[in-house]
């Protein structure tokens, strides 16, 4: 083994020019590998950055198509029963100032535009019939064969210049009436979905979709796409059968931005090269440059205090055993806002958040302790001005293992701005959720509240037909009335949930539980008397709740109906209605048939699921009720047993 050693390290010696080419070679393939993993690297942020762009402009996309949708819904309510819209003009112009992102509404009976808003700029139109139009005609009609919102274009626009058309096909009794239009321009589009913001930057974006007819991509702005994929992101948007792109060109180009650095890699490969082989064909320099290094270490305490106070970066200097600053470089003293000065004064732990500081002084302590060398946290430090620094705090031991605790030197970069980044993309993306949320809770109150009040009405109406007794045909009459008065008042809670889809936040008032709850049952008093229903409640008449009022009405009604519906042939039916003023909690309970909790307690408030053998059991109500009490920010547990009854707890968020 000595001899191969020997004979290695003299072959070394002997041989410095294929030394120093093998050296050289090494050191250019490692400058290629970094150059190659650094462009990589490069091109993944750029995508990545892409990638966060284009989910912003898809979400904005989508939820200016989700509030068009709810805009034509509105529009389609209006026409009554004989077929003709209701105070058009106002409820459009009303629509259009709540949604700014929309340049025209229109009702298109039998497909032939007869009434838009804003008139003026689209009289013009008026009279054009969309089934008889050829490039209109297909999407129609795919639109009355789906009975869904679809989003037409981009197309040339008879009002001028080129858009998006949605149109919701409308039904009445089964039978398909027209069309609710609503009406996007190209530049209202940009502006809604946010492209504007991003002109300035490196970005383009692109909007296409492909003709049924030719089979080709059309484009939706004037921008070339045909760039390489690597350049690109593209995203489906279902809606309207588009492909959104978002394209950087910049991209490839990034490659070179490495000819410099690869060329001083390959100069620098040929000078290591060249250095091998004279330090193998002249042993005796090793000694001077054992020399020289001696003198480079001896002024290493120079260099270390130029790169501590020139730093582009919060460095600093900590005693061990006080744990008060030593040295403090200019940024970051700039970054916390004092002088170095005043930072020896105040001291290391004073500018620590309070609650990021137990866990610094434990970790210096382990280091203290030997147990680590270093650690790396994200802290809040608080500025001289009393805001909140985040910062990347990386914090090690400037002595050697073995040796006595000197200092620490710690490495502080501020990532403020990346926070507040970060918490602006979870408010956008938490709004998006919510305003998701609300418009599927606004579709099921539609469909499921006024089943009930139609209900009611439907039963008045028979009996009224059927009495001929004054006295009773009076009271049956009192009864309607007051069942059309809750009816009425639950159109306009709904078009209050109508008119608040664009706000951040549900509208909440001061409700009187106990008026509420008389209104259920006024409203489910038919139910009530004919199945002989014993209601208990200990609920105060001042009894109130900051809550939604269309909410509120839909969930005391599902909760109460479902224990009517529910209740057991074998006994009198009893609902019991008990609100806890301490814990915020009414509890809804009945003896009625109940749920068996260990088979069905899994899916109790999914969509669709019935656990009775009822035949108006539609399995929706609990599911828009837990969805409705959720929204709302609280809470909805159960506790049944089969034939012994059921008890639903809601908690109200305080």
């Amino acid at each position: 083994m000595k001899k191969f050693w020997f004979e290695s390290t003299n072959w070394l010696i002997t041989k410095p020019k294929t030394n120093g080419v093998i050296i050289a070679s090494l050191s250019f393939i490692l400058v290629l590998i970094f150059s190659n993993m650094r462009y990589h690297i490069m091109v993944e942020n750029e995508r990545n950055e892409m990638s966060n762009v284009i989910r912003i402009v898809e979400q904005n996309l989508e939820q200016e198509l989700n509030s068009a949708t709810t805009t034509a819904i509105s529009l389609a309510l209006t026409i009554n029963d004989k077929g003709k819209p209701e105070d058009f003009e106002g409820v459009s112009k009303q629509l259009l100032i709540n949604n700014p992102y929309i340049d025209a509404v229109e009702l298109l009976p039998k497909g032939i535009i007869q009434y838009v808003y804003p008139y003026e700029a689209n009289k013009h139109i008026i009279g054009c019939n969309i089934l008889a139009t050829p490039e209109q005609k297909q999407d129609a009609e795919k639109t009355i064969r789906n009975k869904s919102m679809f989003f037409a274009g981009p197309m040339p626009l008879k009002q001028g210049g080129n858009g998006v058309v949605g149109r919701l096909p409308i039904f009445k009794n089964n039978t398909f009436w027209g069309f609710a239009s609503i009406v996007i321009k190209q530049k209202t589009l940009e502006k809604a979905i946010g492209i504007n913001q991003f002109k300035n930057k490196k970005y383009l974006f692109q909007l296409s979709k492909i003709n049924l007819k030719t089979n080709k991509e059309e484009y939706f702005f004037p921008i070339n796409t045909g760039t390489a994929a690597n350049c690109m992101i593209t995203s489906k948007i279902p809606e309207g059968n588009w492909n959104l792109y978002v394209i950087n060109p910049n991209i490839s180009n990034i490659w070179k931005h490495f000819i410099p650095s690869i060329f001083f890699g390959l100069l620098f490969s040929l000078c290591l090269g060249n250095i091998i082989c004279r330090l193998l064909k002249k042993p005796a320099e090793l000694t001077n440059l054992t020399i020289t290094q001696a003198r480079t270490i001896l002024n290493s305490e120079v260099k270390f205090k130029t790169l501590f106070d020139q730093a582009p970066i919060g460095i600093i200097q900590v005693d061990c055993k006080s744990i008060n600053f030593m040295k403090i470089n200019q940024q970051f003293c700039d970054m916390i806002g004092y002088s170095e000065e005043e930072l020896k004064q105040v001291g290391f732990q004073k500018i620590i958040h309070p609650e990021d500081l137990e866990d610094d002084l434990l970790s210096i302590k382990r280091i203290l302790n030997g147990q680590i060398r270093k650690y790396s946290r994200q802290r809040r430090y608080v500025h001289k001005s009393g805001k909140i620094i985040w910062a990347n705090l990386n914090f090690s031991a400037l002595w050697k293992k073995g040796e006595l605790p000197t200092h620490f030197i710690g490495i502080v970069e501020d990532i403020t701005i990346k926070k507040e980044v970060e918490k602006n993309l979870k408010s956008s993306y938490e709004l998006v959720i919510e305003q998701n949320k609300r418009l599927l809770n606004f579709s099921y109150i539609v469909s499921h509240n006024l089943r009930s009040h139609t209900s009611n009405i439907n039963s008045i109406s028979t009996l009224l037909e059927n009495e001929n007794d004054e006295n009773e045909r009076e009271e049956l009459i009192n009864l309607l009335k007051k069942v059309s008065d809750s009816l009425n008042e639950t159109m306009y809670n709904l078009n209050e949930v109508i008119n608040i889809q664009s706000n951040t936040h549900l509208n909440k008032e001061k409700l009187n539980l106990k008026a509420y709850l008389d209104n259920t049952f006024d409203i489910l008093s038919e139910q009530i008397n004919s199945k002989q229903v014993s209601i208990e409640t200990a609920i105060d008449s001042d009894t109130l709740v900051k809550y939604n009022p269309a909410y509120l009405e839909s969930i005391l009604l599902n909760f109460v109906s479902n224990a009517i519906k529910y209740s057991s042939p074998l006994r009198k039916p009893v609902v019991t209605i008990v609100f806890n003023k301490l814990t915020n909690e009414l509890s809804i309970s009945d003896n009625g048939l109940g749920i068996d909790l260990k088979k069905h307690g899994d899916t109790l408030f999914g969509m669709y699921k019935t656990f009775h053998k009822n035949s108006d059991s539609r399995g929706i109500g609990l599911f828009i009720t837990k969805n409705q009490i959720e929204a709302m920010g609280g809470t909805v547990s159960v506790d049944s047993k089969v034939d012994h009854g059921t008890t639903f707890t809601i908690t109200f968020k305080n």
